[in-house]
């Protein structure tokens, strides 16, 4: 069973600045960072660590808050679409429901660079992170800066950044009662920037899903209807 903090956590200093590597990734990335981003992802679904079942999923963003998500085939319109804080499901081409959702990951992994520096932090601070506390550590090997506390503890929400890469290696998340983990693997370089190609997510300690990235393509054209949950059908993108 994974362990949400691995024996290979080892605390170096308290009480760095968590808004000095929000501003350092920023300074870095922010001015040439990619404005779309699709990609064909193999997703692997996990009960009880094992491997159930494996689906392929198209992608589709914009930064900073919209992503659509073609389960199989794009053209059957099973699809999920994060638009803003909210996300819509659809089954066969027509929206089943909605509701509140922001979207954490979407924001840390690049949301970020399109909102002034300053906002970036407020909005962080709205979604859970405290931007006041920080630590460094070594995890994987890595150099790392841990945004969301100051000290070794799995309660608070906190993002950890790669010091040299500056880049996001795992998020732990506390919502509703569960604990969840997110490990951002494989970066390779994209345009003037990095990309994650591999990631695992974790419910109290447990696999549940692992997607690996294929046919990445930065900057492409979208027609922002295609990100409309209620025009399905009527924009194309994957020739559906």
């Amino acid at each position: 069973m994974k362990k949400i903090l691995p024996a290979f956590f080892i605390c170096l200093a308290v009480n760095t600045h968590a808004q000095d590597i929000v501003q350092q990734m920023y300074a870095k990335y922010a001015k040439n960072f990619r404005k779309s981003l699709s990609f064909v992802q193999q997703t692997g679904s996990y009960s009880n660590d094992s491997l159930i079942k494996t689906t392929t999923w198209y992608e589709v963003l914009v930064y900073p808050d919209k992503l659509r998500i073609d389960i199989d085939k794009p053209a059957d319109g099973n699809t999920i679409f994060f638009v803003n804080d909210s996300v819509y499901r659809a089954q066969n081409g027509q929206v089943k429901n909605m509701g509140y959702q922001p979207h954490d990951l979407l924001f840390v992994l690049g949301g970020m660079y399109s909102f002034p520096l300053d906002k970036v932090y407020a909005k962080l601070k709205a979604i859970g992170y405290n931007t006041d506390k920080s630590f460094e550590t070594i995890w994987k090997g890595r150099k790392v800066i841990v945004t969301g506390t100051d000290k070794e503890e799995t309660e608070s929400n906190q993002f950890w950044v790669d010091k040299e890469k500056l880049v996001t290696l795992r998020i732990l998340n506390n919502k509703d009662g569960q604990k969840t983990e997110t490990i951002c693997a494989d970066y390779i370089p994209l345009g003037s920037n990095l990309c994650e190609t591999s990631i695992e997510f974790y419910i109290n300690g447990k696999l549940r899903q692992t997607e690996k990235y294929a046919e990445i393509k930065e900057n492409v054209k979208v027609d922002m209807g295609y990100l409309d949950p209620y025009k399905m059908g009527k924009v194309k993108f994957w020739n559906n």
